[in-house]
């Protein structure tokens, strides 16, 4: 299988963000879950990524996107937000978060930004590992964040192009 990764540009991403959001409320309640829009993660202010299948595979048409991560900038901050990191089940152990998460680390680095910040629940152990395989460590709340016993908060500072 070979997966390719653009930029979102209309709604090819929404039914992955549906499914992604029925996760996380099976998993949190709703005021731990800080979900934005599709729409909100194609502005100005930020990068959305979509990775795609190039054929027919598990009953998904050739072109479908099957993976999505977003990031929001603050360079008045210093840092750039990671947003809905997300893979359809079926496609999951192919390293596609893997991919995406380098892809977004590198649209960050060209916005000038070397920071990225993220939050995420804590009944995630897949998507925690892979944050620390990358280098992601444990910050405090930022940004409008508040502290959460059902919440974690990751950092990783010094991106470049090589990462």
């Amino acid at each position: 299988m070979k997966v390719s990764v653009k930029r979102i540009a209309g709604d090819e991403a929404d039914a992955l963000l549906v499914q992604s959001d029925r996760y996380m409320a099976a998993l949190y309640p709703a005021e731990s879950n800080h979900l934005v829009s599709s729409a909100s993660l194609r502005g100005r202010d930020a990068l959305f990524l979509g990775a795609f299948t190039d054929q027919d595979l598990l009953n998904t048409p050739a072109d479908s996107c099957i993976g999505c991560v977003a990031a929001r900038f603050y360079p008045a901050a210093g840092y750039a937000e990671i947003k809905r990191l997300f893979v359809d089940d079926r496609y999951r152990g192919h390293a596609i978060a893997r991919t995406l998460m380098t892809e977004i680390e590198q649209g960050i680095v060209a916005q000038g930004i070397d920071c990225a910040r993220l939050e995420m629940g804590i009944y995630q152990p897949e998507a925690t590992a892979l944050y620390h395989s990358m280098g992601y460590r444990v910050i405090a709340p930022f940004g409008d964040y508040q502290l959460d016993p059902l919440s974690q908060f990751l950092e990783k500072k010094g991106l470049s192009i090589d990462d």
